[in-house]
């Protein structure tokens, strides 16, 4: 018997969640996230308009309620893989969140519970495209997690991180070992501009382009979109 999808329970369910993205259900439903509709949309043209996404494979690496899955598959994204681990095992209602939006949209999004440091080529395979938003700065080792998301990005690799340190000439990196950055003990690591281009390139970019966050008045938060060839994006 197949079963009949509740489209109003889920919307009360989803009412009555805690969401990080804003995520567009259709007919006029939404969720109501701590990113605002117009903050979303300001990330996402910042993100997407210089990606042709429209027959690729997309990783998602850190997707919370998965706003940029869903945005991926929905500007022609062929396969999408969602993963996360932080906050789908230590925030569970987030991971409830993602299938919630899936079912009310009807996208055909994958996902996999998976930490960084265990996300390669052997456990996930290479997809086209790699988001990894959020998450660098959250991590106690992120060169490393660049290198490997390298080798997995066929295409491009795109970065959205939080920054500091800007005014200095070369690449630096600053560390914060409890909570000084936004009162995060999970937050480590700020770099300057210079410091994500030259790791990117290091990891085996040939182009770098970078975008100040659109919330981000003092450039201390930014995107960078990394792409194997200078032909692509």
């Amino acid at each position: 018997m197949a079963i009949v999808l509740d489209r109003d329970a889920l919307l009360r369910e989803a009412a009555a969640n805690n969401w990080w993205h804003t995520i567009d259900f259709g007919d006029g439903n939404a969720s109501v996230g701590k990113k605002s509709k117009s903050l979303i949309t300001a990330e996402a043209d910042a993100i997407f308009r210089s990606l042709d996404l429209k027959g690729c494979s997309v990783l998602d690496v850190g997707a919370w309620d998965g706003f940029y899955s869903f945005e991926a598959k929905k500007r022609g994204a062929s396969r999408v893989l969602a993963t996360d681990h932080f906050i789908w095992t230590e925030h569970p209602h987030a991971r409830r969140n993602f299938e919630i939006a899936r079912e009310l949209t009807g996208l055909d999004i994958e996902d996999r519970v998976i930490g960084v440091q265990d996300i390669c080529i052997e456990s996930v395979g290479q997809f086209d495209y790699v988001f990894f938003f959020g998450v660098f700065y959250h991590l106690l080792d992120p060169i490393s997690a660049i290198q490997s998301l390298s080798k997995i990005a066929k295409k491009g690799l795109i970065v959205e991180t939080q920054m500091a340190l800007n005014f200095l000439p070369w690449p630096a990196m600053r560390f914060y070992p409890t909570t000084e950055l936004l009162n995060d003990p999970t937050n480590w690591w700020a770099p300057n501009r210079a410091c994500v281009a030259g790791l990117l390139q290091a990891s085996g970019f040939e182009r770098v382009t970078y975008r100040r966050h659109p919330k981000s008045r003092r450039g201390n938060r930014g995107i960078f979109h990394a792409f194997k060839s200078p032909l692509i994006g």
